[in-house]
């Protein structure tokens, strides 16, 4: 009997103790191998995994992006669902950037998270790692989220890029305006801030001149855009103005 009465208080004991579960992470562990063209400066590799909430709470989540490990040529960026946020970004609440932006979560809701691996001609390995917390518990995390890409090159006999592969935006960085290098195949571009809101549009046409001089200071992309194709590609735009 007292043996039964001890074992049910140790029981009761660790119900106490042990925390509940918050998310659910699904795979926990991402490999994904890519053999491609390298050639392609603009090579964009996609990796996908899901976190869902498992509480009985509507929660709010801070993500932060570890590079493991990489060959130093990669850039990896991430989408949470909402936002695909620039490279250089490693976190969805950084002050630094102004940036306070957590993944609310319904309970039983999920949300598809991409790694996006920019391998910029280089093949290799990389290990990517992100944390969820709590964001009223930002020291305490919830769960990790790992990916494990390998990219190989393929081989080809020739790489011809297409007008698009090469066109560029000018000046970069730009202070008043900025141009196209080519602008056929194109029929409007759209620039986005760092949060993916729209903040300009123009129709394209040649020698034609893209004003953002009132645009604040910063990182931006310049999506160009077929009426037929859509999205054709998206351009990094660093706004820049004058210093005295």
């Amino acid at each position: 009997m007292k043996h039964t009465l001890l074992f049910f208080f140790v029981f009761l004991i660790c119900l106490q103790v042990l925390p509940a579960q918050v998310i659910t992470i699904s795979p926990a562990q991402t490999k994904k191998a890519f053999t491609t063209d390298l050639s392609d400066p603009y090579l964009d590799l996609e990796v996908y995994a899901t976190i869902k909430n498992v509480s009985a709470d509507t929660i709010h989540l801070k993500w932060s992006r570890l590079e493991l490990d990489r060959p130093s040529s990669w850039q990896t960026q991430v989408c949470d669902g909402i936002t695909c946020y620039e490279p250089f970004v490693s976190t969805n609440i950084d002050p630094q950037y102004q940036l306070n932006d957590p993944v609310t979560l319904k309970p039983n809701e999920s949300r598809e998270f991409i790694l996006h691996v920019l391998p910029g001609g280089t093949p290799g390995t990389g290990l990517i790692d992100i944390d969820f917390f709590l964001t009223n518990k930002p020291t305490e995390r919830l769960g990790t989220m790992s990916f494990v890409v390998e990219v190989q090159a393929l081989v080809t006999s020739s790489y011809t890029p297409r007008v698009i592969d090469v066109i560029r935006v000018f000046p970069n960085p730009a202070d008043d305006y900025f141009q196209l290098t080519d602008y056929r195949g194109v029929d409007r571009l759209v620039i986005y801030n760092i949060l993916g809101i729209p903040v300009r549009q123009f129709l394209v046409g040649p020698g034609q001149r893209y004003s953002i001089g009132n645009l604040p200071d910063g990182m931006y992309l310049v999506s160009l855009i077929n009426n037929q194709k859509g999205a054709l590609k998206t351009i990094r735009l660093s706004k820049r103005g004058l210093r005295p």
